[in-house]
């Protein structure tokens, strides 16, 4: 009994001891204190009332497309193609979360998905657009979906692209106290890579300080605090259609999670792309492409424009 004791006492805290352990060796990924200017010609740092946020803005259409990343990730997923397909359509503006990217890390235990979704709106005032169709690739589904439901004066329509409710495999490990802040002091990368100049941008924000802390505490505040709205309302509340995107083969949020939310969107269309995994905006960007100016496209006829 005395024994049981002992480790029911001392396993926990020698859990707990890794996360100071492994904050402590952030340090030696981490060794930028603020991002540096942006390098691409496209984006830049704009000021809104809520922070600086990293910027991509392309083309000059009437309709405005705003993308939003997934976890880990930054812009520099739109920047592998996507973005330059659609700019001559639309006006194409992707910004980086706070805590992710280039954008602002000084939001401490706020970082999730209600914080970004406020991020979106501040862009847009910031911008002068009043009106736009967001596009959200996994957690950015969640956030879009926020967007969507909470300002429909502001959101036109929306597009979920690989975005369900599941729990991707890898995310598990790093939502354990102590543990997860050891597992990320010795990842560069927690995301996936696809190109060299990817690979560099997503380097040079991983580099920045505060940036695993903030996503650990996404993590947490996904599956917990800011999770529970996901499951018992948002979806319903969102008026204008939606589009959802999704691939046969995606591993981390399996199809049949993505075809749970459709029942419970008032005007939703399913499209599944056969052979493509979860990185649905990379790996057929001509078919994603496609997809949303016809999404787009209908909707202006609908609307008689």
């Amino acid at each position: 009994m005395n024994i049981r004791l002992a480790l029911i006492v001392i396993v926990p805290a020698l859990i707990l001891s890794l996360a100071p352990a492994g904050h402590w060796m952030n340090g030696r990924f981490e060794t930028l204190e603020r991002p540096k200017a942006p390098s691409d010609p496209e984006t830049f740092f704009l000021a809104t009332r809520s922070g600086r946020v990293h910027v991509l803005d392309l083309g000059e259409g009437d309709e405005v497309l705003l993308l939003l990343h997934g976890t880990g990730r930054s812009l520099a997923d739109w920047q592998e193609g996507l973005a330059e397909r659609l700019a001559p359509r639309f006006r194409v503006v992707a910004i980086d979360y706070y805590g992710h990217g280039l954008s602002d890390r000084s939001h401490a235990l706020r970082y999730g998905i209600a914080l970004w979704a406020r991020q979106a709106i501040d862009v847009l005032d910031a911008l002068s657009i009043p009106r736009a169709t967001v596009v959200g690739h996994s957690a950015g589904g969640a956030v879009a979906a926020i967007v969507a439901a909470d300002h429909p004066e502001r959101i036109r329509r929306a597009v979920f692209i690989g975005h369900g409710m599941a729990m991707d495999p890898v995310q598990i490990v790093p939502l354990i106290p102590g543990v997860g802040e050891w597992r990320l002091s010795r990842t560069a990368i927690f995301s996936d890579v696809f190109s060299p100049e990817h690979e560099r941008r997503l380097a040079t924000a991983w580099s920045i300080q505060g940036t695993r802390s903030a996503l650990l505490t996404f993590l947490r505040r996904q599956y917990t605090i800011d999770g529970l709205r996901l499951l018992t309302r948002t979806y319903e509340e969102i008026e204008g259609p939606v589009l959802q995107v999704h691939g046969s083969l995606d591993a981390s949020i399996p199809v049949r999670a993505a075809r749970t939310l459709s029942p419970r969107l008032r005007d939703g269309r399913f499209r599944v792309l056969e052979g493509v995994g979860h990185d649905v905006h990379v790996e057929a960007q001509a078919e994603l492409a496609r997809a949303i100016i016809e999404f787009v496209g209908d909707g202006r006829r609908t609307a008689g424009l």
